[in-house]
């Protein structure tokens, strides 16, 4: 492990949180006298550690009602006070992120200066806001077995979210998944996003920044867009005391075991993946710079892994034309993360509120991808990546200038430079090598992007107006984003191509070339209202979304080697141009008035995240020919090609070049401008929810839900060469086998060829699907849920969560038999089930977590997850002789095979998934101001040897276990507040 240095020392302070942007908590209610009339005119003071001014002050309007918004979460009281009235002070109000509490109060008569304190129970139904969110404070991470407790910890604990959940620590820059069959995750850091420029994770959190993870999944408010669940990491703030922490984990191959049993084994498994070692330490420091005036917040940490991959080794002739596995030194994954990060708050006025954000980070994903990824790839041939320089700042302000008005606003930069880098051996001159025969790349890799750079920038401004009744919110955001990649080969820019070690072809490439992507605006503009009308709360709202990418102007210059000449593109603009009306709208009924039973409803529209997907596939360079093979005999043997590269025909012992358009733009695929351009064009989605939530004494609450979603505006790639009459239909019979429906032999039908004729004629444009058809994707699920927190201290979650997702595409697929859908309803010539309904049994999870104090300060806590296996499909490479009889002919073009699905997609699943995790904790208070916990975790306590995705092609390898989940892990943890 590398060395931490931290030079961060401390004392005793308090942290508060701040979430103004978004998800931001709230107090709200009635206040009446002691006959049930309502009270105008009560001045109401909520106060708080949380809240740096202290005191949030509202007054009930004319109807009795009360709404404080924008409160970070935290402990609370509120205090209720009127002139001729006792004063009311109720404490011990717990709030998390995005949630609002219901507090009503009753006030008696009275002349005296008296005030009446109550230590109420915290409200654990909102019966105003109609969002589904799972909130993930600190303090749970710290109890919860979480490791380095990054989003991913968000998969274990949310009903509905489909992903791998961390294992110890081995899925350390992994977030996301899936919920209810949406995809499309948004990660934010205090609502400003943290994304690349690719759609993936780009600044590495730091949970030790952080107070609360929140992430809503449905009624998503018009204030957020998310086509599928949006994930807010809320910030800490230093206090008015000093105070830090220290904390760690290790563990390491001699804390883990093995689960190679008898039934991978007998499933073609030799070996499983294991963690050489996972590590993590983090300082905090956090206190006043001014008292009441500047605080500060600072961490640094540093955390990483190393992990092996089953079954592949380094290359012991690294450097030759030859790959030979080295058993002594098995292929291994490696990472390791910087972070050096710090929050000024500054309380300017005591209406106006800056904080300045920054986190610089240095990073190395060493060797890339997920655990089964190395698949086809010697180490020498797999990514690397060094990010520096990269990060995240943001600037915000808040301004509560009265009781009712509050303005915020903020700017963020997301750096993100993640150059690739050479495998040690791998040399500028290296030449990557294809093994045909194996499908394994070795030496080095084809093409390096160095630089990379990914930069998205994003602003936010929002006014909110409240009275009693209406918490009014407008608002706007954009963001812009930078793509730049330098694209390098080796310096003789080629690559090699063998069959059984003997030299068969070779690549030539186009580089080096500098590839540009931007986009001008992914802009909203939203207005919504929080309507409350007697115990019937309305969530109203309409955002306008709008996004222009372009492609600017990009110059090339001639190769070195004298191939191709320079080259210059003219920019390419609105690639695409979108704007888009959604409504969100909700409604939340307080169905007996005391604030513990609520009924709801929300219904949205969101637009589907895009970054620069559209410009990149209408970048002339990427539409240029920028590689092309030519075959290569080699003669002597010398394992070098003896021929001219730059001549373009046959000589020596090279071919011609396949594509003699090699360096020029050639556009085979289109977009159409009902696609690029427009109103209403962009893909969406409506999301709707209806939920029961009900409180059952002091401490628990139960949701039933049921979530429905549907999608719009799907797109396709038709071939304008070819109609529904180029192509001839066949069927085929599936092989004998046990392992197949009734043991195979059945008929597959609906299967196209193109006819001879037109075989290799491509002309594609981009259009909408709807030219053609009806195209639908429906999921509809349902939720039961609980959460319990005992006055012990004990807590108790999770639930049930099952639905289905049925996606029809059989219009589309008559009229364009060429349709190619890739995916979880993958649709091709071959693959014929283009009506799918996935089952319940696919669907269903079962989640629980929870913790349990024991005496001495000891603690238990659990995670629980009993999943659905791995959707698997059969792809059977069917011969022409297999085909030939039913479609009277030859494959066209010579082709000898036809990959043939013998299994509708998201039909079929492997065994069920079942995993327990445990953390038994001591906490040992040294004196009154410092304290240490200490934590062991025990990481799939089973030794389950579960399988998470497996072998497709059908064959003799055919349903062979390619990701299993990781083996027990034994893993120590210790944090010290002080």
């Amino acid at each position: 492990m590398r060395r931490v240095l931290l030079s961060l020392t401390a004392g005793l302070c308090l942290i508060s949180s701040l979430a103004y942007a978004q998800q931001a908590s709230g107090i709200a209610g009635t206040v009446r006298d002691a006959s049930g009339g309502v009270l105008p005119g009560v001045s109401v003071e909520a106060s708080s550690p949380a809240l740096i001014e202290r005191v949030r002050v509202a007054v009930t309007d004319g109807e009795g009602r009360y709404n404080v918004v924008n409160l970070p979460p935290g402990t609370y009281a509120v205090t209720f006070t009127l002139q001729g009235f006792s004063t009311l002070r109720r404490e011990g109000i717990v709030l998390t992120a995005g949630f609002t509490a219901p507090v009503n109060a009753d006030l008696q008569v009275s002349t005296l200066s008296e005030t009446i304190t109550v230590s109420g129970e915290t409200p654990l139904v909102d019966t105003q806001n109609v969002r589904r969110q799972t909130v993930l404070t600190s303090e749970t991470l710290d109890v919860l077995p979480t490791s380095i407790k990054n989003p991913n910890a968000l998969i274990g604990v949310t009903l509905g979210l489909a992903g791998i959940a961390d294992v110890g620590g081995i899925y350390a820059t992994q977030v996301g998944g899936n919920f209810h069959g949406k995809g499309g995750t948004r990660t934010q850091f205090d609502g400003m996003s943290v994304q690349n420029m690719t759609g993936n994770a780009g600044y590495q959190l730091n949970p030790a920044l952080v107070s609360e993870m929140t992430l809503q999944a449905s009624g998503i408010t018009a204030e957020g867009n998310a086509e599928g669940v949006l994930i807010n990491m809320v910030p800490k703030d230093g206090g008015n005391l000093f105070a830090g922490t220290l904390s760690g984990l290790y563990t390491n191959s001699d804390l883990s075991g093995d689960n190679l049993n008898s039934d991978l084994q007998a499933r073609g498994l030799t070996s499983v993946n294991r963690p050489l070692n996972v590590y993590d330490a983090t300082a905090t420091l956090g206190g006043p710079i001014k008292k009441d005036k500047v605080w500060f917040f600072a961490s640094a940490r540093e955390w990483g892994n190393n992990y092996i991959f089953a079954g592949f080794y380094w290359n012991k002739t690294q450097g030759s034309p030859f790959y030979t596995p080295d058993p002594a030194r098995p292929a291994n994954r490696t990472q390791w993360f910087e972070s050096k990060a710090a929050r000024i708050t500054w309380q300017a006025t005591p209406k106006q509120k800056f904080s300045f954000f920054g986190d610089f980070q240095d990073a190395c994903i060493c060797r890339t991808g997920t655990i089964s990824s190395g698949v086809g790839m010697a180490p020498e041939a797999i990514r690397a990546y060094h990010f520096r320089p990269t990060g995240f700042y943001q600037t915000s302000w808040t301004a509560p200038f009265t009781s009712r008005l509050l303005l915020d606003g903020s700017f963020s930069a997301t750096i993100n430079h993640w150059p690739e880098f050479r495998q040690p051996g791998v040399m500028k001159d290296t030449i990557s090598i294809l093994e045909q025969t194996t499908g394994v790349r070795f030496n080095a890799r084809e093409t390096y992007d160095d630089p990379n750079v990914q930069d998205r920038y994003g602003e936010r401004f929002s006014a909110s107006y409240v009275t009693g009744s209406h918490a009014l919110k407008f608002g706007f955001q954009d963001e812009q984003g930078i793509l730049k990649a330098y694209r390098v080969a080796s310096t003789a820019n080629i690559s090699y191509t063998f069959s059984n070690g003997v030299p068969v072809s070779l690549t030539q490439y186009a580089t080096p070339y500098e590839l540009q992507n931007r986009f001008r605006h992914d802009m909203g503009l939203y207005a919504q209202d929080q309507w409350a009308i007697r115990r019937l709360t309305l969530n109203l709202g309409l955002r306008y979304d709008y996004f222009n990418g372009y492609v600017p102007a990009q110059h090339v210059a001639a190769t070195p080697n004298g191939w191709l000449p320079e080259r210059e593109y003219a920019q390419v603009n609105n690639v695409p141009l979108w704007k888009d009306l959604n409504p969100r709208v909700g409604a939340a009924y307080d169905l007996f008035g005391d604030g513990k039973t609520a009924l709801k409803a929300s219904l949205g529209r969101y637009v589907n995240r895009s970054v620069v997907e559209i410009a990149n596939a209408n970048n002339p360079i990427v539409a240029s020919v920028n590689q092309v093979n030519r075959a290569w005999t080699d003669s002597n043997g010398n394992y070098a090609p003896d021929c001219n590269l730059a001549s373009r025909v046959a000589n020596g012992e090279c071919g011609p070049l396949q594509n003699q358009n090699f360096g020029n733009p050639v556009v085979t695929t289109r977009y159409s401008d009902s696609v690029l351009k427009g109103f209403g064009v962009r893909p969406y989605n409506w999301d709707m929810s209806a939920e029961l939530q009900r409180q059952i004494g002091r401490d628990m609450s139960m949701t039933v839900g049921y979530y429905r979603n549907w999608y719009g505006n799907f797109r396709v790639t038709d071939n304008l060469s070819v109609g529904p009459a180029d192509f001839n239909s066949f069927c085929v019979n599936a092989p004998r086998d046990p392992r197949l429906p009734d043991g195979g032999g059945y008929q597959v039908c609906d299967l196209y060829d193109v006819v001879p004729g037109k075989f290799g004629q491509s002309n594609n444009l981009v259009r909408p699907a709807k030219d053609f058809g009806t195209q639908t994707q429906v999921s509809n699920f349902f939720t039961f849920a609980m959460d319990a927190r005992f006055a012990s201290g004990a807590r108790l979650g999770g639930g049930i969560d099952t639905g289905r997702t049925t996606s029809d595409v059989c219009d589309v697929r008559k009229a364009v038999p060429e349709l190619n859908i890739t995916g979880s309803f993958a649709v091709t010539p071959t693959s014929p089930f283009c009506r799918v309904t996935s089952p319940f049994s696919g669907n269903t999870q079962i989640k629980l977590n929870g913790s349990y104090p024991l005496p001495r300060e000891f603690f238990v806590s659990a995670l629980y997850q009993n999943l659905s296996g791995p959707a698997y499909t059969a792809d059977w490479a069917a011969a022409t002789a297999s085909i030939a009889p039913s479609l009277g002919r030859d494959l066209a073009g010579g082709v000898r095979t036809a990959t043939v699905g013998l299994l509708a997609p998201s039909t079929y699943f492997d065994k069920r998934t079942t995993r327990l995790d445990l953390r038994i904790g001591k906490t040992v208070r040294l004196t009154q101001r410092v304290k240490v916990q200490g934590n062991v975790d025990l990481y799939n306590v089973t030794n389950s040897g579960s399988v998470l995705a497996d072998t497709n092609a059908f064959g003799g390898r055919w349903l062979v276990p390619t990701l299993v989940l990781e083996p027990r892990i034994l893993q120590f943890s210790a944090n010290i507040s002080f």
